[in-house]
């Protein structure tokens, strides 16, 4: 007994413990060694530094955009915090990738505590972020939904198994985390919290207690969609505001969102065999084959909701979807019940396979472009007047003016231009507007204003084009103030 207290132990130091720092280690060194100026959370960065100096855009930026998540933003603020950021970003990513090859522990240690498939498993999915040969793969938010999304879907087969009470509330804790990692897995939480009470339904013992696992799966989650509901509404006047976004995105809103609810189908058959399995045993619980079942349904749903989103012109979120479906594949073969060698060929050819799924990407760090882009704005403004003031719209602007130190350049989330003249009287304004491209056209000024930057808006006056951002005069008649600031500096 105590011989395999002694195993146990030593099992769960190297794969809880030794063997995820030395991966996430390894993995942070062959980051900054591929992509050099990698910023592992370009996007949380910029949102960190307002919310340190307390200004609202922080604020509405860390609920105000469903598909930038406030999970990830709230993962680096410590780090943010404490560190200054050429060391926060590397620190953030080594704990997040911990955190993922942790996760890939919990989920399959449950079947069994095998040391070499737990590590085998773990191996597996750092050489498919490795191969992937793509930034997004390496970044935090990628990470933190790679792995809650493991523990979602590990505790729910478990749950499917054993029926054991433990599972259900990690799989639900983990849906509700889930929920806050982006709108791109949103659907798949959502799934998940609705079968969890429905999975337990085929045997007599256990549907007579639907009541409560309806509850213990659903109340984390609608309580922290709830939450996100109530701030949006608090510090941006709009309950859905962080949702706006998808009439812009999506033409066809009214099919879009039915889609979203189609790879539940997905998940039907090992349901139907849950069923099936649970009403014969005596016991509750449906064994090792359904929950192998659910696994592998619940990477072909991530699959599927790829496709989904693709269809849709939302291509963006293929990455992190991609990279959950292969780690819940990976997972799937470690717990299956198969010799050694068979278990380490499927996941070498899962591996294998991994690497014609993510679009390639070799670009390094973009400080040099940033820093060019507010030289040049600086430069501009400055010389045609001494009152200038200029806007970095949406989220892009984070990132743009992340690291900036000067007072001509605000970040600007929610654009009222009516507001910014009476808020800003007797200085010349100014607005930056991004590419609207990719994940960039979800900012709230491209839904507000569709045309902006391509026609401007009202009161908007085109002033040059910077890189892939373009500038515009905010027009409008000289104060009382400014006009005799300038007679007074004629004579």
């Amino acid at each position: 007994m105590e011989d395999n207290r002694n195993q146990y132990r030593i099992i769960r130091m190297l794969t809880g413990g030794v063997t995820p720092a030395l991966l996430a280690a390894a993995l942070l060194g062959y980051a900054l060694n591929r992509f050099g100026q990698l910023d592992p959370a370009a996007q949380a960065a910029g949102i960190c530094r307002e919310l340190i100096a307390g200004t609202t855009e922080g604020r509405q930026a860390l609920f105000g955009s469903c598909w930038a998540a406030p999970l990830p933003v709230l993962f680096y603020l410590p780090f943010s915090w404490l560190l200054p950021e050429p060391l926060a970003g590397p620190a953030a990513f080594w704990l997040s990738w911990f955190f993922v090859f942790w996760s890939v522990r919990e989920s399959v240690k449950s079947a069994g505590h095998y040391l070499f498939r737990i590590i085998m498993a773990q191996i597996a999915i750092a050489a498919v972020a490795v191969l992937a040969l793509n930034q997004e793969v390496l970044q935090i938010d990628t990470a933190l939904t790679v792995g809650l999304l493991l523990l979602c879907a590990s505790s729910l087969s478990d749950w499917v198994a054993c029926r054991r009470l433990r599972d259900v509330v990690s799989s639900a804790a983990a849906c509700a985390f889930l929920a806050l990692c982006g709108f791109s897995v949103l659907g798949v939480a959502c799934i998940s919290a609705v079968l969890l009470p429905i999975a337990a339904a085929g045997h007599r013992e256990t549907r007579r207690r639907f009541q409560a696992w309806l509850l213990l799966g659903w109340l984390p989650l609608v309580y922290m969609l709830g939450v996100w509901m109530l701030l949006n509404r608090l510090i941006l006047g709009d309950a859905l505001f962080f949702l706006r976004s998808l009439r812009f995105l999506v033409s066809e809103t009214r099919l879009f969102m039915p889609s979203l609810a189609l790879p539940a189908a997905v998940m039907l058959p090992a349901l139907a065999l849950t069923w099936r399995l649970d009403s014969r045993a005596e016991k509750p619980g449906a064994g090792v084959v359904a929950a192998s079942a659910t696994l592998l349904s619940f990477a072909l749903m991530l699959i599927v909701y790829s496709k989904v989103f693709a269809w849709f012109g939302i291509s963006w979120a293929d990455t992190a979807l991609y990279a959950c479906a292969l780690s819940v594949m990976i997972v799937t073969v470690a717990r299956l019940r198969q010799p050694l060698y068979r278990s380490c060929l499927s996941l070498v050819i899962i591996v294998w396979l991994s690497g014609t799924w993510f679009k390639r990407d070799e670009q390094t760090g973009d400080d040099d472009v940033r820093v060019k882009v507010i030289g040049e704005v600086e430069t501009y403004v400055q010389a045609r007047t001494p009152y200038g003031r200029v806007f970095a719209l949406g989220y892009t602007g984070l990132d743009l003016l992340r690291g900036y130190e000067g007072s001509l350049m605000v970040p600007n989330l929610d654009l009222h231009i009516g507001s910014l003249r009476m808020d800003y009287k007797g200085q010349d304004l100014y607005v930056l507007i991004p590419n609207p491209e990719d994940r960039v056209r979800s900012e709230s000024v491209f839904w507000k204003y569709p045309d902006i930057y391509d026609l401007g808006a009202d009161r908007l006056l085109y002033a040059g084009t910077f890189g892939t951002w373009r500038l515009f005069q905010v027009v409008s008649a000289p104060t009382q103030e400014q006009l005799d600031e300038w007679r007074r500096l004629r004579n």
